[in-house]
């Protein structure tokens, strides 16, 4: 079996309690559980925009939230 590279960063605790506030108050103002399909789409987008490096809360918060990306809630 050969070596993986991955060249990507882990995330760490702070990097997840960042992700899950900005998810968090996504949910609250959609009015969407945590644990729905929907709020799971965001989780991935919001982690994907990390990873590309994308670090500042104001702006993970308006990637996700943009008309681009709004999730439907009807």
């Amino acid at each position: 079996m050969g070596t993986i590279f991955w060249p990507k960063d882990p995330l760490d605790g702070n990097d997840m309690t960042l992700l899950t506030s900005i998810l968090r108050r996504w949910c609250e103002r959609y009015q969407i559980e945590l644990t729905a399909e929907e709020s799971s789409r965001k989780a991935k987008e919001l982690v994907e925009w990390y990873e590309f490096g994308v670090k500042d809360p104001v702006e993970l918060e308006e990637l996700i939230d943009s008309k681009h990306w709004l999730v439907s809630t009807v």
